[in-house]
């Protein structure tokens, strides 16, 4: 399957030609006037998503290099590997004892 790969300059022509600003679409989306200019540059995540949702592009086919260290692309929501495994055992034990 071939994705089309695009760049910031495709994206704002996109916006463009469909009539559309970064400003028009942060303020539709609910977010400040400035988001998608900050996601535009990996700033903003829900200025970046907003982008996507306007143009009806997938998330990852229009940023595939930004916000790959986020929680929502992770199985694991911890940047600390140690505690991945460690707090969803204590967790489930926690749940244990309290039910007993």
């Amino acid at each position: 399957m071939n994705t089309k790969k695009w760049d910031r300059h495709e994206i704002l022509a996109e916006i463009r030609r469909r009539g559309m600003t970064l400003t028009g679409i942060a303020r539709d989306a609910g977010l400040y006037s400035s988001a998608c200019r900050a996601g535009m540059i990996g700033a903003s995540r829900p200025g970046a998503e907003a982008i996507a949702t306007a143009l009806d592009v997938p998330f990852r086919d229009l940023f595939p290099d930004s916000y790959t260290r986020g929680r929502h692309d992770e199985k694991n929501h911890s940047s600390n590997s140690r505690c991945n495994g460690r707090a969803k055992t204590l967790s489930k034990t926690d749940n244990a004892q309290t039910a007993a």
